[in-house]
């Protein structure tokens, strides 16, 4: 049943970086070498995942 929940992560967060300037998500495989899709800013950081307590 683990593999369910694998294939569901990976499809919410698995492409998809946030800009850092104005918080837009952006999919792309190749952070690195992406612009953000409204601001055009190079940092892009990795969809944080929700912490369950």
């Amino acid at each position: 049943m683990a593999e369910k929940f694998d294939v569901a992560e990976e499809r919410l967060f698995g492409n998809i970086y946030i800009c850092r300037k104005c918080n837009a998500r952006n999919k792309t495989k190749n952070p690195a070498k992406t612009n953000c899709r409204k601001c055009g800013y190079h940092g892009l950081r990795k969809k944080h995942k929700e912490i369950k307590e």
